[in-house]
């Protein structure tokens, strides 16, 4: 490699380095409230997929988008159970938000 290119290449690190050491932090803000949603769905599978979207539309409708992705919320539980011809899945967590700061 040249003399230059070599210089060239350790300008590029030196100046990216401090981007990696200053990235921001982040965190989730979680609320103290549980939300639950029940589904009756003719299989179990049905019914533990419609009871997590259920619980997203209902946090959504109350709380916002931002609060409503199942996927970061905190002390999830699906638990489901037959009824008749029927599964019944209750969906039950508390929302929390993405926060970057």
């Amino acid at each position: 490699m040249k003399p230059l290119n070599i210089a060239l290449a350790g300008a590029v690190l030196a100046l990216s380095v401090p981007t990696v050491m200053t990235s921001t932090a982040s965190a989730y803000q979680c609320r103290t409230n549980y939300t639950a949603v029940k589904v009756h769905r003719p299989t179990k599978m049905a019914a533990r997929i419609q009871a997590r979207k259920s619980w997203s539309y209902k946090v959504k409708t109350n709380q916002g988008v931002a609060w409503s992705v199942w996927k970061i919320a905190k002390n999830k539980k699906v638990r489901c159970k037959k009824s008749g011809q029927r599964y019944i899945c209750k969906a039950r967590a508390k929302a929390c938000l993405y926060v970057v700061q």
